[in-house]
């Protein structure tokens, strides 16, 4: 089925529509609404996303329904994201699907505040059911809003836009860290979590609207096949350079998926580090990101996308592997300043290494294969963490963590240059 053509239907006049190649005016606006996009999107991640958990379970949730929060997104995208692709190659425009999916992914965030107002009982499930279902809208608008990243942005910028964008989420991030804590310490519960919730909610759709003024291109798109999803997993696999290229991400995302829970059970339980101990550490992880995110792309002129992300892999590593060895709690700050540096040098490069190789004309099928990758790891790497915190304890597990991100570290050393197979050509 072609592509529906830009600018038909009452819905297109949030979606701009622009000619291929890009002015600069047009490049420079773009980068301007991606950055402030992210920003203010970090005021609902801090602000809802990050205290979601703690909120359920002071409405009597149990920890099965606790970690659903976690482990269900993840399964409805690893259920969802090839036909949900299908859907969006039939349809066609990129932009369509990144503005109308975020805004109803984004607006289902404020029913989460106002469930305590209109229910009397079961808030808790509700939440969590709500939270869960956002996974469906969030599968789309993530993977298009990735495969349009690209037509918004030249590609020598990309390293430097997500640097940015990155930056601009750490610092919204930190500020709206302490607004929160300060809210919830002055307001009874549930209102000061309601309160930060509907502010972070409202904050998106700032965010969404910063989307709306992207001005990109609707590049032809391959629409697919009578096939299977099986046999669309399996033509994006013999893609030059693909298949090794999502060997590495997956390593590299189970260690961030078994390290994230592991964390702070061994600051807790390990350490001995009290609240204020804790937030010292987790402000020097996101200022390192911050910092991580400005730098990386100095490095990546240096060494190349492929080098830097696997540097990336390699110095993450030493997150999990020192932290569990720290003699004290002060120790455990400079960890810190090591993940959040890495972290964002894997954020950063991440996609640029993507774009690199997937072709143009087809990259939704191919970040469609990422996410569902990503997504696959997200899942497995808590539930490994759970079994090896139960058996081996948090400190022991981290150090497993680490192995692991070393193991990705050589996978991404190991593979083929993008270069080296003409990537974005088709060229082998």
């Amino acid at each position: 089925m072609a592509a529906s053509p830009a600018g038909t239907g009452p819905a297109s006049r949030w979606v701009r529509r622009a000619e291929a190649p890009l002015s600069p005016d047009q490049v420079a606006s773009n980068i301007r609404n991606l950055v402030a996009e992210i920003a203010w999107f970090g005021v609902l991640w801090r602000a809802v996303i990050n205290y979601l958990q703690v909120y359920v379970v002071r409405l009597g949730a149990s920890p099965l329904l606790v970690g659903a929060i976690t482990y269900g997104p993840a399964l409805i995208g690893i259920i969802w994201q090839l036909p949900g692709a299908r859907l969006m190659l039939r349809a066609g425009h990129r932009m369509h699907w990144v503005v109308w999916a975020g805004f109803v992914y984004r607006l289902t965030f404020f029913l989460i505040p106002l469930a305590p107002w209109l229910l009397e009982r079961g808030v808790a499930e509700v939440t969590v059911a709500i939270a869960v279902l956002q996974a469906i809208p969030a599968t789309l608008s993530n993977t298009s809003f990735l495969s349009m990243l690209a037509d918004a942005v030249p590609t020598g910028r990309l390293v430097q836009v997500v640097g940015w964008r990155l930056a601009g989420f750490g610092l919204t991030n930190t500020l709206t860290t302490l607004a929160v804590g300060q809210l919830l310490k002055s307001t009874p519960f549930p209102l000061g979590y309601q309160l930060a919730f509907l502010a972070g909610a409202s904050a998106s759709m700032v965010s969404w609207w910063h989307l709306t003024r992207l001005e990109v291109p609707n590049p032809a798109q391959s629409s697919p096949g009578p096939g299977s999803m099986r046999e669309d997993l399996g033509d994006v696999m013999r893609y030059p350079g693909y298949a090794g290229f999502l060997a590495g991400v997956f390593a590299v995302q189970l260690a961030l998926g078994m390290a994230a829970p592991l964390l702070p059970l061994f600051w807790v339980r390990g350490a001995g580090a009290t609240d204020a101990q804790i937030s010292v550490v987790v402000t020097t992880f996101s200022a390192a990101m911050v910092a991580g995110s400005l730098l990386t792309r100095r490095v990546v002129g240096r060494i190349g996308r492929e080098s830097a992300l696997a540097a990336g892999a390699l110095g993450y590593a030493c997150y999990p592997l020192l932290t569990p060895l720290a003699p004290s709690v002060a120790w455990l700050v400079p960890c810190a300043a090591i993940g959040g540096y890495f972290t964002a040098t894997l954020s950063v490069t991440l996609f640029d290494n993507l774009v690199s190789v997937t072709p143009e004309a087809d990259r939704t099928r191919y970040i469609s294969a990422y996410n569902l990758t990503v997504n696959a790891a997200l899942f497995i790497g808590p539930v490994i963490a759970a079994l090896l915190a139960r058996r081996i304890g948090p400190g022991s597990g981290l150090l497993v963590a680490g192995v692991t991100a070393l193991g990705a570290a050589v996978l991404l050393v190991r593979r083929r240059p993008a270069a080296r197979w003409g990537a974005g050509t088709g060229e082998a």
